[in-house]
């Protein structure tokens, strides 16, 4: 019985994805990442309800599983105050300068071998860049602007 073991990605496997399977692949990123949060905030909340002797999340879903989401809804529907002496482009992008480089530190993160996606061969990750640490500490450096 012989095994086939999946080829490790090179730099010839990358760039060569069709636009709809790149799209495809960031889009299951973003997912992933989205879901971890979910769940990393929801066990934070059973852990730390465990901790103070009380239930926890537990109203909203099956096991409180969507008591995050009912959060995260409730944070975007909220009344948005601006205060008066702010330049509301920057006061809007602000999130998103702190968002977005977090997300995108997440595209040169090498999730598997090379695997077939609809009969096209491609390897799970999203790029491949021969400077990833250098854009691993740029991104890190320019969330921070956010919070200025």
């Amino acid at each position: 019985m012989t095994h086939v073991l999946a080829a490790d990605p090179t730099l010839a496997d990358f760039g060569k994805d069709p636009l709809w399977i790149t799209i495809i692949k960031a889009v299951m990123l973003f997912v992933f990442l989205m879901l971890g949060v979910l769940f990393g905030v929801w066990f934070e909340r059973k852990l730390i309800s465990r901790m103070q002797n009380r239930y926890g999340p537990n109203r909203a879903g099956k096991f409180g599983l969507l008591q995050s989401v009912a959060d995260g809804l409730k944070m975007g529907l909220k009344e948005d105050l601006f205060p008066r002496t702010v330049d509301k482009a920057l006061y809007l992008l602000a999130p998103v300068i702190m968002v977005v480089p977090a997300f995108l530190a997440f595209s040169i993160v090498p999730f598997g071998p090379v695997v077939s996606m609809f009969g096209v061969k491609t390897p799970l990750q999203l790029v491949d860049l021969p400077v990833a640490v250098l854009f691993m500490l740029a991104m890190g450096a320019v969330s921070v602007y956010g919070v200025v």
